[in-house]
């Protein structure tokens, strides 16, 4: 009996042994999952980005702000953006000494650093994403000094203004990527070749051959999204006398006034701005100006963009315009102006 007394008491310390070595194990495995989760969410971790759409904080002192220096770069962002009927800025701006930013600023969605330091031999741009907060987009300044920082930021003001309208127009695809009429945009998706999100408030719609046309029906602030086709023939297609001309004959025959015989068309008086850029690899051309309806009093901004469908040898040309009569309206326009660059022809 000594002997099986002396066994079983040997066996419950190997199984207590075990016992430990198993917790440990558990243990250990589940700190390196912890650990493996944690590097896959990176900075998914971050908080997400604060403040409103167009808002932007610049990091600078007050002595510099107020200089030649500073101003250079406030009147890059305070410029006022083409083809509205009222002055509106690109950014509202806010600023903020270098040694109060921390705590609940660091998050802010467009932050632009300043640094001006003899360390630095010529000036350049430093871009960087989720810096401190997921949505970030983040523009740090530098420069030997103040002369050479106000000369930069003058020469190069597009490539400013275009990275943190890039940022939000991002932001609003994402928002209308979760959000959008799925009905409309697999409508365009069938009729067109390409997929767009389409806002969720648009729920009216006029479908013709080669032609959709997309509104909210709002009289106050009314939103829309126009897309339409046409065979590419001339190399002088992609010209501003071309679209606009284009454009008047589109919106002639497909959109009304309120009288009759009345019509939209392009606004002459000050002439639609035009540009030709590469987005996500793409050539593109864009409309931006006024558009008015003959034998109406109506009015208001308008945004087109034109890409050629190589495959079928055609031009897309999708545009938005709005209608607020007296309100502001870069936000408005802005906010349905994301959805031009959602275009895709790979979206299955």
């Amino acid at each position: 009996m000594a002997d099986v007394a002396a066994v079983f008491c040997k066996l419950q310390e190997i199984l207590s042994v075990m016992k430990r070595i198993r917790s440990t194990f558990v243990l250990l495995l589940f700190v390196s999952l912890a650990l493996l989760s944690c590097k896959r969410q990176g900075k998914g971790a971050l908080p997400a980005g604060t403040g409103a759409p167009w808002d932007i904080l610049v990091v600078i002192n007050k002595v510099d702000w107020e200089a030649d220096h500073g101003r250079a770069l406030f009147d890059v962002l305070n410029e006022d953006i083409y083809g509205l009927p009222q002055s509106e800025p690109f950014f509202k701006i806010s600023r903020i000494d270098e040694p109060d930013f921390k705590g609940i600023l660091r998050p802010v969605k467009n932050i632009i650093l300043i640094d001006i330091a003899s360390i630095y031999t010529k000036p350049n741009f430093q871009f960087s994403k989720d810096e401190w907060a997921t949505g970030q987009s983040l523009l740090k300044i530098v420069a030997p000094n103040d002369t050479s920082f106000a000369r930069y930021v003058r020469e190069n003001r597009s490539i400013i203004q275009d990275y943190f309208v890039r940022a939000e127009f991002e932001r609003s695809i994402e928002y209308h990527k979760k959000k959008h009429n799925r009905s409309f945009s697999k409508e365009i998706q069938e009729k067109f070749g390409c997929y767009m999100y389409v806002p969720d408030d648009m729920n009216v719609s006029k479908k013709e051959p080669g032609f959709f046309w997309a509104s909210n029906g709002q009289s106050g602030n009314r939103m829309d999204l126009v897309v339409y086709t046409y065979p590419y023939t001339e190399k002088e297609t992609f010209t501003a006398d071309f679209l606009i001309n284009k454009r008047d004959s589109v919106m002639k025959r497909y959109i009304p006034g309120g009288p009759e015989g009345s019509y939209m068309t392009t606004q002459k008086l000050i002439p639609p701005s035009f540009k030709s850029f590469t987005y996500k690899g793409v050539y593109m051309t864009e409309l931006r100006g006024m558009w008015e309806v003959k034998g109406d009093i109506m009015g208001g901004p308008f945004v087109s963009i034109s890409r050629l469908d190589t495959d079928q040898q055609r031009v897309i040309t999708a545009e938005v315009f709005v209608y607020a009569p007296e309100k502001n309206k870069r936000n408005l326009l802005r906010h349905i102006e994301a959805t031009l660059y959602s275009m895709d022809f790979n979206v299955q």
